[in-house]
């Protein structure tokens, strides 16, 4: 079952948390706003109720977690959406993957779920960043409770096996981050947000190879008059 502390909940809505949503907030709004269809689907829940749901463009949207909570339209397994297949338009995965023992099959299910040509969007912690290998030398995660914390580059070659193309990826600087010197270039800041589209797979008929020859109707030969001597 994928893994969902409940204190994870609890910081966001603390001080800190407070502030660490308000950074990806903005990031998240001005690609979000871009979102346009008919179903937008946030799978897991991140932070205070409809936190980014009032984004997107499209003419439904809904959110879905592994326990009930305002606003989470329905309770799911992310490894088995109770979803049609190919109905969704975008897909959200706010830390959504950093919280699951078995991200690849997260990510299966999107593709399962997602239209042709539709948008799947990941925020995620940047294992590289100074935030990053804190957390891996055991000196204090932040924030606390997550599973895994995965490169945009592994989520890229995952990605790459599946139905999907990366179209873009912004890095962006935590605000713990800010009392942090050096480590300025982009891909070591503390936090990305990745943008790819599914697969459009176009059916080519093929040419028939060979052709039934015509069928020829049966000629009626008239016997040749011979001349007699």
């Amino acid at each position: 079952m994928p893994v969902y502390q409940t204190h994870i909940q609890d910081w966001l809505l603390g001080p800190a948390g407070r502030r660490l949503r308000e950074v990806e907030r903005g990031v998240a709004a001005e690609r979000l706003n871009r979102i346009f269809g008919l179903q937008f689907l946030q799978v897991g829940r991140w932070g205070a109720a409809g936190e980014f749901l009032p984004y997107p463009a499209t003419a439904r949207r809904a959110m879905c977690d592994a326990g009930p909570g305002a606003e989470v339209d329905f309770i799911a397994d992310p490894r088995q959406l109770p979803v049609y297949a190919q109905s969704v338009d975008a897909l959200f995965l706010p830390h959504t993957l950093e919280m699951t023992s078995d991200p690849h099959q997260v990510l299966r299910e999107a593709d399962r779920v997602m239209t042709e040509g539709g948008r799947l969007l990941i925020m995620g912690f940047n294992p590289l960043s100074p935030l990053g290998l804190r957390r891996l030398m055991g000196r204090g995660a932040w924030p606390p409770g997550l599973v895994n914390l995965y490169s945009e580059g592994r989520i890229r070659d995952w990605l790459s096996l599946l139905n999907f193309d990366v179209t873009d990826v912004q890095y962006f600087r935590l605000t713990a981050e800010r009392q942090q010197r050096g480590w300025r270039l982009p891909i070591l800041q503390g936090a990305y947000f990745l943008t790819a589209v599914k697969r459009v797979f176009v059916v080519t008929p093929m040419r028939r190879l060979w052709r039934r020859p015509a069928r020829v109707g049966a000629r009626v030969v008239e016997p040749t008059a011979r001349n007699r001597f």
